[in-house]
């Protein structure tokens, strides 16, 4: 019979190979603690995202009660539901479009609802519904808003709410109707420009609707006079009622000033700005140049120009970038006059503010120029990846708050 086989390791090489084991441990025991780690701090920021906006009771004693005109309105809508266009959809729900009005539905158990629904429901609901109703007003009949019913105030007015199976869902949906404005959003109204006949130039674009943006910041002022942020300030999020007004929509995000959100990782990670009123208003300014530029016929001059600094719409921006920690709605007013449209280019540049989005770390990147203005006027928030760590596909959204009365 053969020698039985052995592993026979010198006396030299040993320590070296008990010290690979040992580093092999600490390595996995360290990459626990950092799982743990940010397993703990993603749910963290989670639920302080999906925790709920505190509205007085003054607000939830307002909310219009359902009436028979309320109930022959949904009645109506469901009847013709085969009649509903459908305008787009998202993780949220759908919206539909229907004789002059929008649907927009709520799927239940996607993203959690974060507001109790008035009365003693125990029931959760969208906050898009309280927010909707405390800032746009409603057209119900039985309406104790505070006599807030004035249609298109900078805010969209509710025509109805209301739960109903949508098919081919058998769960019942909350469901919001408000005014369809046909000119959609400034994404469309960007494209829509971009195919006129008359092509414009981005200076051409910035003169006729600067105006337009500035008296949009009075409707974000006066959300934030009232102890309020938006939170999600986008394009797609800004209507056009018409030539010269913007209506600020999509108020699912609306939370308080000192809401548990904006001081989580998860704000921090999305380089949002510490106040929450004016990191609204530089995701204002983002979206309006984000409309120039998508509009212009000449986008490879606003590129250009935005780096140099020079020209007016460039310097706006940096300079309220660099002023963007502090700033209310009228000093970014009063910044958009003395920089305004079709000014002169100066000589001097404009500081850029020293934030982990700042002209420095742009243009050391290795992106193209399109891509770096594209980094620079972004309005995205993510939340992927946390989402990834907290480990919400096997423990889902963390939400420790309850309606129990």
């Amino acid at each position: 019979m053969g020698r039985p086989f052995r592993l026979s390791i010198s006396h030299t090489s040993r320590p070296i190979f008990h010290n690979r084991w040992r580093l092999v441990v600490v390595f996995l025991f360290a990459a626990l603690l950092q799982q743990q780690h940010l397993f703990h701090i993603s749910r963290q920021s989670l639920a302080a995202k999906y925790s709920s906006t505190d509205f007085n009771e003054e607000v939830h004693r307002a909310l219009p009660r359902g009436t028979h005109e309320d109930a022959r309105v949904e009645d109506d809508l469901i009847a013709h539901r085969k009649d509903w266009k459908v305008l787009g959809g998202g993780w949220e729900g759908k919206v539909y479009a229907y004789n002059g009005s929008v649907i927009k539905t709520f799927t239940p158990g996607r993203s959690p609802f974060r507001n109790c629904a008035p009365g003693d429901t125990r029931e959760k609901w969208p906050t898009e519904i309280t927010a909707s109703l405390r800032f746009g007003g409603s057209s119900l009949k039985d309406n104790g808003n505070n006599g807030n019913n004035t249609p298109f105030d900078g805010f969209l007015p509710v025509y109805a709410y209301f739960k109903a199976i949508n098919p081919p869902s058998a769960a019942r949906e909350w469901h919001l109707v408000t005014p369809l404005l046909k000119r959609g959003n400034l994404v469309n109204e960007a494209k829509r420009l971009a195919r006129d006949e008359e092509p414009l130039t981005h200076q051409d674009v910035d003169a006729r609707y600067r105006p337009v943006f500035e008296r949009f910041l009075d409707t974000i002022q006066r959300l934030h006079e009232h102890g309020y942020c938006h939170d999600d300030v986008k394009p797609a999020n800004i209507f056009v009622k018409d030539k010269t007004n913007w209506v600020l929509g999509d108020l699912g995000n609306v939370r308080h000033v000192n809401h548990p959100y904006h001081t989580s990782r998860l704000w921090k990670d999305n380089q949002q700005l510490e106040d929450c009123r004016a990191n609204d208003l530089l995701r204002a300014l983002k979206s309006y140049l984000q409309f120039v530029r998508s509009a212009a016929s000449n986008r490879d001059a606003f590129d250009k120009e935005f780096f140099e600094m020079k020209a007016p719409l460039s310097r706006l921006f940096w300079r309220a970038s660099a002023e963007a920690p502090h700033m209310s709605a009228r000093q970014l007013q009063e910044l958009s006059v003395i920089e305004k449209p079709q000014g002169p280019e100066v000589s001097t540049t404009v500081t850029p503010p020293a934030r982990p989005s700042s002209l420095l770390a742009i243009i050391s990147s290795r992106w193209s120029l399109p891509r770096a203005v594209e980094s620079a006027i972004e309005t995205r928030i993510g939340e992927k990846l946390a989402r990834w760590w907290a480990m919400v596909y096997v423990f889902g959204v963390p939400n420790r708050e309850s309606c129990d009365v």
